[in-house]
């Protein structure tokens, strides 16, 4: 027996030897499943038996063989509601009428449904009937009649299928809420890896019929069984296919790697070339060729802060697996205390067409107004209420997306236009002033700029890599000042320079792929890896750094981590927030932070696409 449930969770069904067959053979054969209340996840590819599954949960279809048991039902309010994949709306009601309808008269005194027909943009449609609406309108309502219902459990086939994934954050917020504020379970269908990472504790995966696997979602993730199994949430890499020579820190390396657990680098010296690349935004799928010593030629998947690889390049592999973390001697920050806030906000940027774009670099100015910088390459200005003011786009994008933003002293703001080699100055309404840098490895040039901070005097700093890795120093009127920082892993070199602060006379550093914080002086003397007098940082993939505005304290965001480290100036770890995935409380490659006058602070959180904002 499969059990999805723990000690402190009660039992919602009970499947034993359960077959289900069709007239063309067998659906379902011999599930053995325990589900818990709470968010289970049904997975399986087209034919799986997924909707089979679902069938017998409700009640719909009835097995052949074995019994299967709903436990623990409620004796007052409605027990369960089902959403089938077919919807199942009523064409004599009108869209407001599905809810009425449904919703117990006791809740009506305390709910209302035009609120829930609001939050899934169908206040203007109430007076109208299920013919009438298209088909993401119809699966939306389909949605809402179910919470509108507030049965204590709700089965839903496949929902939102109809609806563009643009608008799935938002509408799944509201059914993560709705269900978490009245303790509602939820089984829910779904062919997305994302979705299910986001917002299921529970997963089970069928295979023709056949369930495979049924547990944790988090552990299949993190320790899948098998690589097939592994598949279901996502990409995978079979380590057993790369010659153990290509890869660094190889000795303690597991079979199987996630993307954001491996790196793929351009290397002269490299065991392998790219024989072709596809870049899809979050993944990067790389097939690889050996030379005449190296017989593997494997396809593996990475998570690049962009695409940066290209056929015919030399390359290395690099595991940075976060239970490597051993190799440091703070455990990965495992014996750190936990970072509380009392109050997490967060939301999208606008969309852009049927796209939702992801926030990278983030400032804040002096009214606390919120500068944001996104990966369609646009400025977004939110007030301290959370609100859009006003935005614009950069005058290039095509080619790559800036990923640096810094609200000056004079009210200007400077954009590190990366792959356009140059900062790009703009007054508050968008318009572009001037333009500073060219492509170039001398004084006054760049490869890929990325961060751009201030001093109190004036003076500019510029980080760049790209092969060139340095910091340099510019006046207010950009005169060229000085420069830093090389390519390397000594002391006072780096391997892509991201984030940085200016503190009472000092640069505080991101060294990214280095996994460290260096400390410059103002004037170019490198002074110490932070950390190094007070046991070391256990940082992976550091890409942003801020500090607060009280108790000058250093908050650290690690794109490969899923994490917030906080330190104080000397490097001593305060506590830690957040982990790698999909929920509240954990962030997906986060890229950029930065902290208000409040010390409230603010992560891009990338791969999820969404801003959040943390209270104290």
């Amino acid at each position: 027996m499969t059990t999805l449930s723990s000690q402190s969770e009660s039992l919602l069904w009970s499947l034993t030897d359960v077959s289900l067959n069709w007239a063309n053979g067998t659906r379902l054969t011999e599930v053995n499943l325990e589900i818990s209340a709470g968010v289970t996840a049904v997975m399986g590819y087209s034919g799986a038996g997924k909707t089979s599954l679902l069938n017998l949960l409700v009640k719909f279809e009835y097995p052949d063989r074995g019994i299967v048991s709903r436990t623990g039902s409620a004796d007052d309010g409605l027990d369960l509601f089902w959403v089938p994949h077919t919807l199942g709306l009523w064409p004599q009601y009108s869209v407001l009428e599905h809810l009425t309808l449904v919703c117990p008269q006791a809740e009506l005194q305390q709910f209302s449904p035009e609120s829930l027909l609001e939050q899934f943009n169908l206040k203007p449609l109430t007076a109208k009937y299920p013919g009438q609406l298209s088909q993401g309108e119809a699966s939306r309502l389909a949605v809402a009649r179910a919470l509108a219902s507030h049965a204590r459990v709700i089965v839903m086939d496949e929902p939102l299928v109809h609806v563009d994934q643009a608008h799935w954050p938002a509408y799944w917020k509201v059914i993560r809420e709705f269900c978490e504020d009245r303790q509602i379970s939820l089984v829910f269908s779904s062919h997305s890896p994302e979705l299910v990472l986001r917002e299921a504790k529970h997963v089970v995966c069928l295979e023709q019929g056949h369930i495979v696997y049924a547990g944790d979602v988090n552990e299949l993730y993190d320790d899948p069984p098998n690589l097939q199994i592994a598949g279901y949430l996502g990409p995978v890499n079979d380590l057993s296919m790369v010659d153990r020579q290509a890869m660094t820190d190889n000795e303690k390396s597991p079979r199987f790697a996630r993307p954001e657990q491996l790196s793929i680098v351009s290397d002269d010296q490299g065991f392998y070339e790219v024989q072709d690349v596809k870049f899809s935004g979050s993944v990067e799928e790389v097939t690889l060729i050996g030379d005449v010593n190296t017989q593997s030629s494997p396809t593996l998947y990475h998570r690049p802060a962009r695409a940066s690889l290209r056929r015919g390049d030399r390359v290395s592999i690099r595991l940075l697996l976060l239970f490597l973390c051993i190799l440091f001697q703070a455990g990965c920050n495992g014996n750190a205390p936990q970072l509380t806030f009392s109050e997490t906000v967060q939301w999208p940027v606008p969309t852009e067409g049927l796209k939702v774009p992801a926030p990278r670099s983030l400032n804040v100015g002096p009214d606390d107004e919120l500068y944001v910088l996104d990966n369609a390459g646009r400025v977004l200005v939110y007030n301290a209420e959370n609100q859009l003011v006003r935005q614009w786009e950069m005058p290039d994008y095509e080619i790559g997306k800036p990923e640096g933003i810094c609200l000056l002293k004079n009210g200007q703001i400077a954009v590190a236009d990366t792959h356009y080699h140059r900062v790009v100055f703009f007054d508050q309404q968008g318009k572009v002033l001037k333009y500073l840098g060219e492509l170039g490895e001398g004084p006054g040039q760049f490869i890929y700029p990325v961060s751009v901070v201030q001093d109190p005097a004036g003076n500019i700093y510029v980080s760049e890599y790209g092969d060139n890795d340095r910091v340099q120093k510019f006046s207010e009127q950009g005169d060229f000042l000085l420069e830093f920082g090389s390519v390397g892993t000594a002391p006072g070199e780096f391997q892509r320079a991201a984030g940085m602060i200016w503190h009472d006379g000092k640069i505080y550093i991101s060294d990214a792929v280095n996994n460290r914080i260096q400390v410059f002086s103002d004037d170019g003397q490198f002074l110490e890896v932070l950390g190094t007098k007070t046991g070391g940082l256990p940082l992976y993939y550091p890409y942003d750094i801020a500090i607060d505005h009280h108790q000058n304290q250093l908050y650290i965001v690690e794109y490969g981590a899923g994490r917030i480290t906080k330190t104080d100036l000397s490097g001593r770890i305060l506590g830690v927030y957040g982990k790698t995935g999909m929920n509240q409380g954990e962030f997906l490659t986060p890229w950029g932070l930065t902290v208000n006058s409040k010390d409230q602070v603010y992560v891009a959180d990338t791969g999820n696409r969404l801003i959040v904002k943390l209270i104290p």
